[in-house]
């Protein structure tokens, strides 16, 4: 009966924490989940101020082919520059793979897929992100650091527009093709 009551407080002491993590650590991916689900709406729906206060004011982007953008007014200047462009975001996903605390930062790695317009053209893209947020006063998560970048490989891309490009000389006349008439 010793060895028993002994054996039900070990898996106890061993069990109990690591249900707790489970259970902290499913809060957590709700969590950066409900942000993620916020930001995708204000980015489809073009909600400038709600974008804007998920960061924190010195956060730092280090967005995809582009440079690092020091705070929420740069990331607001890059919005209207964007908006001003004719660029539309059409839907927007993110999916977090991983998230854990490291002392007062949480950090989240996923993946995105966007739509979006520029011009009038379509554009899809994939990729992965990662992002650094850390709690603001009242205890929410703000972005601190985020970078992403696409999927897509652009040498792939541009080899792509240029097979587009050869087709307007003809139907399966490309580059390189030479009559020896």
């Amino acid at each position: 009966m010793r060895t028993l009551r002994c054996l039900a407080i070990c898996l106890l002491v061993l069990v109990l924490p690591a249900v707790a993590m489970a259970d902290h650590h499913d809060a957590l991916m709700q969590e950066v989940t409900a942000i993620g689900d916020k930001l995708a709406k204000a980015m489809v729906e073009d909600d400038v101020d709600t974008m804007m206060s998920m960061y924190l004011e010195d956060a730092i982007s280090l967005p995809n082919n582009g440079p690092r953008m020091d705070g929420v007014e740069a990331f607001r200047k890059s919005h209207d520059e964007m908006a001003a462009s004719g660029m539309k975001i059409n839907s927007f996903e993110s999916a977090p793979t991983e998230a854990w605390e490291a002392g007062d930062q949480v950090i989240e790695i996923g993946t995105y897929e966007i739509s979006l317009e520029v011009g009038g053209m379509p554009i899809e893209d994939k990729g992965k992100y990662l992002t650094i947020y850390e709690r603001d006063s009242e205890g929410a998560l703000k972005v601190k650091v985020e970078t992403w970048n696409t999927d897509m490989n652009p040498m792939e891309m541009m080899g792509d527009m240029g097979e587009m490009g050869d087709m307007g000389e003809g139907e399966g006349h490309h580059h390189g093709d030479h009559d020896d008439h």
